[in-house]
Order: structure tokens, then C-alpha cells, then sequence
């Protein structure tokens, strides 16, 4: 299982914040593409629905709407 933060959605704002997380120290946080989380999960078998925003993973039936993407994707994945 793999969750981490990316710039393909809300890009702009997602750099900023990065930006001052880094400068202020401590833990640096790095964004990557769908492309490059993807390639985490190579050798493995992907669970469906893949590398996808979190909301997105299997979600469940909701009275109060669509879930929204949010600037981070995951997916799960398993030894074949």
C-alpha cells in the first residue's frame, strides 16, 4: 500500500505548500507524478482500481455526493 503527494492536481498551491513544508525543515516532502508512483508497484499486481486520488480508492455509496480528488494518489498491490 502506498499513499504520496502530487502535483498533477492543484499543482500551484501543491508547490507552494511543499516549498515552505522544505524550508521550515524536518521532513522534505517530494511530489510525483501518477507515472511515477505507478512505477512503485512495478513486479507487483495492482489491486483495482489502480494508482488513483485517495477518495477514488473504493469508495463507498454516499448520500452527500461524489468524492472530490485531493492532491495525493495510492493504490494497493500484492506479490503475484
Amino acid at each position: 500500500m502506498l499513499a504520496h503527494p502530487t502535483a498533477d492536481i492543484e499543482g500551484e498551491a501543491v508547490t507552494r505548500a511543499m516549498r515552505s513544508m522544505n524550508e521550515r525543515g524536518g521532513l522534505q516532502v517530494r511530489a510525483r507524478s501518477r507515472e511515477e508512483i505507478t512505477r512503485f508497484f512495478d513486479g507487483l499486481e495492482p489491486l483495482d482500481p489502480g494508482v488513483v486520488s485517495l477518495p477514488f480508492w473504493r469508495p463507498e455509496p454516499s448520500d452527500i455526493g461524489a468524492p472530490a480528488a485531493v492532491p495525493s494518489y495510492c493504490g494497493v498491490a500484492r506479490k503475484p
